[in-house]
């Protein structure tokens, strides 16, 4: 259910911006979303469709670009895809100290008006 909240303030950012640019409408919206992210985009397209009917964003399109989620080892500084359910071990090194890289994201990339 939070996806109604995160549509509400992606909608009034969007909205927001054209406003601040003079613009007739928005004719798009470019979200990036994490692989570990708990945002549902079609839960967000969704609360999008209802929400925007009467804003400078109606009739919008949704884009989402979505980032696997990726690991950088603090042993050896590679990155790697780990495979799901696996445990995160470093295949350059073999260790296990790592950190997410990418796959948490959840912004606007960008917002195109006329």
């Amino acid at each position: 259910m939070h996806e109604f909240a995160i549509t509400q303030s992606l909608l009034d950012m969007a909205v927001a911006k054209a406003r601040e640019a003079r613009a007739g409408r928005v004719t798009a919206i470019n979200l990036v979303i994490g692989g570990l992210s708990d945002v549902v985009d079609e839960c967000v397209r969704f609360y999008f469709d209802m929400l925007s009917g009467e804003t400078l964003a109606r009739g919008a399109q949704l884009n989402f670009r979505k980032v696997p989620l990726q690991i950088r080892c603090r042993g050896c500084g590679a990155a790697y895809n780990p495979v799901p359910g696996a445990p995160w071990t470093c295949p350059a090194c073999g260790g296990s100290d790592a950190e997410i890289a990418s796959g948490k994201e959840f912004f606007i990339e960008s917002i195109e008006v006329e």
